[in-house]
Protein backbone atom coordinates (compact mmCIF):
# COMPACT_ATOMS: atom_id res chain seq x y z
CA UNK A 1 0.00 0.00 0.00
CA UNK A 2 1.07 3.28 -0.87
CA UNK A 3 2.31 5.97 1.69
CA UNK A 4 0.10 8.56 1.92
CA UNK A 5 0.41 12.83 0.55
CA UNK A 6 1.42 14.33 3.40
CA UNK A 7 0.62 18.12 2.50
CA UNK A 8 0.64 21.35 4.49
CA UNK A 9 -2.31 19.88 6.42
CA UNK A 10 -2.00 16.35 6.42
CA UNK A 11 -0.26 14.35 9.57
CA UNK A 12 0.05 11.10 9.37
CA UNK A 13 -2.47 9.44 12.18
CA UNK A 14 -0.22 7.93 15.07
CA UNK A 15 -2.72 4.88 15.44
CA UNK A 16 -3.91 3.70 12.01
CA UNK A 17 -1.20 4.84 9.21
CA UNK A 18 -3.11 4.32 6.54
CA UNK A 19 -5.85 6.81 7.56
CA UNK A 20 -4.13 10.18 7.00
CA UNK A 21 -5.74 13.42 9.63
CA UNK A 22 -7.13 16.80 8.68
CA UNK A 23 -5.57 19.48 10.56
CA UNK A 24 -8.93 21.58 11.46
CA UNK A 25 -9.35 25.23 10.76
CA UNK A 26 -10.51 25.52 14.51
CA UNK A 27 -7.54 23.37 15.22
CA UNK A 28 -5.02 25.41 13.93
CA UNK A 29 -6.76 28.72 15.51
CA UNK A 30 -6.86 27.13 18.71
CA UNK A 31 -3.28 26.20 18.67
CA UNK A 32 -2.86 29.86 17.19
CA UNK A 33 -4.41 31.49 20.25
CA UNK A 34 -3.01 29.04 23.13
CA UNK A 35 0.62 29.02 22.55
CA UNK A 36 2.78 29.16 25.23
CA UNK A 37 4.29 33.03 25.22
CA UNK A 38 6.96 34.21 27.83
CA UNK A 39 7.51 37.67 29.14
CA UNK A 40 10.70 39.30 30.51
CA UNK A 41 10.04 42.44 32.34
CA UNK A 42 12.79 44.99 33.67
CA UNK A 43 13.15 45.08 37.41
CA UNK A 44 11.08 48.61 37.24
CA UNK A 45 8.35 46.85 35.77
CA UNK A 46 8.46 43.87 37.54
CA UNK A 47 7.96 45.80 40.96
CA UNK A 48 5.15 47.46 39.50
CA UNK A 49 3.21 44.20 38.33
CA UNK A 50 4.15 43.03 42.15
CA UNK A 51 2.25 46.30 43.43
CA UNK A 52 -0.35 45.75 41.36
CA UNK A 53 -0.45 42.39 41.86
CA UNK A 54 -0.48 42.71 45.39
CA UNK A 55 -3.08 45.52 45.48
CA UNK A 56 -5.63 43.07 43.58
CA UNK A 57 -5.35 40.44 45.36
CA UNK A 58 -5.10 41.70 49.28
CA UNK A 59 -7.12 40.62 51.72
CA UNK A 60 -10.60 42.56 52.89
CA UNK A 61 -12.55 41.35 55.63
CA UNK A 62 -16.60 42.20 56.62
CA UNK A 63 -14.93 45.06 59.23
CA UNK A 64 -13.10 46.74 57.00
CA UNK A 65 -15.69 46.90 54.28
CA UNK A 66 -17.76 47.97 57.37
CA UNK A 67 -15.37 50.64 58.83
CA UNK A 68 -14.52 52.10 55.21
CA UNK A 69 -18.76 52.50 54.67
CA UNK A 70 -19.48 53.97 57.70
CA UNK A 71 -16.68 56.08 58.65
CA UNK A 72 -17.53 59.48 59.94
CA UNK A 73 -17.05 62.41 57.29
CA UNK A 74 -16.52 65.65 58.56
CA UNK A 75 -17.93 69.02 56.68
Amino acid sequence: MEEPVNNDNVIANQFDTAVPSKISTWTKIKNFLFQEITIELTPKQEATFKAINDFWHQEITGEQVHNFLFQKIQF
